[in-house]
């Protein structure tokens, strides 16, 4: 039997760290059972989760709110983020367009009536899209 090598170490160091960087683009890992703290909103802040359970969606799909009312952007799985597809002409939302894991959040108070959509770049072909209506 033979001494492992340096080398040995690296090549399965290498294979594992691979392994777990393509398994948090393939769904199903980062949901896991920890809470995160951002879900709890503060009155009058609706919340939208981002990729829950794993999955490639936003929760709620779709949302309705007034003017003046603030959504919280919730991560509950890594590799996401919310790229405006589509605002009204007069509205200055920038979503975020970096991609961020479970535990991240951002808020941004609509003020201009009309609809907002957005994607999750990433997984937009496996139709992860959103819809904020803002509505007097």
């Amino acid at each position: 039997m033979r001494d492992r090598t340096r080398r040995d170490v690296l090549r399965a160091t290498a294979g594992i760290a691979g392994t777990a960087a393509v398994a948090g683009c393939l769904g199903g890992g980062g949901g896991g059972d920890d809470e995160v703290d951002a879900l709890d909103a503060p009155e009058g802040t609706e919340v939208v989760e981002v990729g829950p359970d794993g999955n490639y969606v936003f929760d709620p799909e779709q949302l309705t709110i007034t003017p003046g009312t603030t959504v919280r952007f919730v991560w509950l799985s890594p590799t996401h983020n919310v790229a405006v597809t589509s605002q009204p002409s007069d509205a200055d939302w920038g979503g975020h367009d970096t991609i961020e894991d479970r535990g991240f959040s951002f808020e941004y108070t609509f003020e201009v009536p009309g609809t907002y959509e957005y994607v999750c770049t990433p997984h937009q072909a496996q139709g992860m899209t959103g819809e904020i209506v803002v509505e007097e």
